[in-house]
């Protein structure tokens, strides 16, 4: 008989890409994890996997069986939905996932909506950044990912539904005392004598904010690299640097009279969208999350 626990690991294989990564995600040893997956090829008397270098990686007949197991596994979300949906509270746990920009201002309001609008929910939250959440959404490590569509999800794609939240602008933001400060708009052109903070961890981030210097004639000269956004806008305030930051993170910066946050001609954006594992956002819990983000976000959208 098939077992589904063990073919849920062969998707997470699929997804993760190594028998360690697996393992770490749902808590066992790495033994444990390739002891149930021989024991799955045993089964069904197929070859699923073969090492590849120090790795491994699923044979023809494993990418087909993972293929077909989608179907099965959204059926299997389906009646757990049902079976939720019977229920009148909205209850239970929900796990999600947001980059920093979302983590910092449309998280936090629907979060605290949630907790008045349903206390016997629990919402675990994780920064994780757009690819890690997709990866994370695709193995069923997270039940809510928030990404945006400069990472590829092509990949991950049929093992994801994705629900639009919002359009997020990007903006400059310069000290108050800067020469800029005060201008309706500028070109990001305007910015290239100047000293950068860019966060250079967050890839995707990083990589889009080149190509556009790039296109506007100029490589940006960076100074300061950090994860942190306030970090980003202490230095931003000091004078130190001038930054291009999403407009959701700037949301507190626009009420500050230390910085001037500054359109820029022709637009910068991104869309910004929900992934979730197939057939889970009829679960009551899920969809009560979604409708608290689709709130959070309109006032940015």
């Amino acid at each position: 008989m098939l077992n589904l626990s063990r073919l849920h690991l062969l998707h997470e294989l699929s997804v993760l890409g190594t028998i360690s990564a697996v393992a770490e995600a749902i808590h066992l040893t790495r033994p444990a994890v390739s002891q149930q997956l021989a024991q799955l090829e045993d089964d069904l008397e197929t070859i699923l996997i073969e090492r590849s270098g120090r790795g491994v990686q699923l044979t023809p007949a494993g990418r087909r069986l993972v293929a077909r197991a989608t179907g099965l596994f959204e059926m299997v979300a389906d009646i757990e939905s049902e079976v939720a949906a019977a229920n009148v509270e909205v209850s239970g746990e929900v796990r999600m996932s947001a980059f920093g920009s979302l983590a910092s201002s449309v998280v936090p309001l629907a979060i605290s909506r949630l907790l008045e609008q349903h206390p016997q929910l629990n919402v675990i939250f994780t920064e994780l950044e757009p690819s890690e959440g997709l990866r994370a959404a695709a193995a069923k490590q997270t039940d809510i990912a928030i990404v945006d569509d400069l990472v590829n999800a092509e990949a991950l794609a049929s093992a994801l539904e994705f629900h639009p939240l919002c359009v997020d602008h990007f903006d400059a933001v310069v000290s108050a005392s800067h020469k800029l400060a005060g201008r309706k708009s500028i070109q990001l052109s305007d910015l290239a004598h100047e000293r950068w903070a860019l966060n250079q961890s967050a890839a995707t981030y990083h990589t889009f904010l080149l190509n556009a210097c790039y296109a506007g004639g100029f490589t940006p000269k960076v100074t300061t690299s950090s994860r942190n956004t306030a970090v980003t806008l202490e230095m931003v305030r000091t004078g130190c640097a001038v930054a291009v930051l999403p407009r959701l993170a700037l949301r507190q910066a626009e009420k500050d009279p230390g910085f001037s946050v500054l359109p820029i001609d022709p637009v910068l954006n991104r869309r910004v969208f929900i992934a979730l594992p197939r057939g889970t956002a009829k679960r009551p819990a899920v969809a009560a999350v979604l409708d608290a983000l689709t709130l959070a976000a309109e006032p940015a959208a």
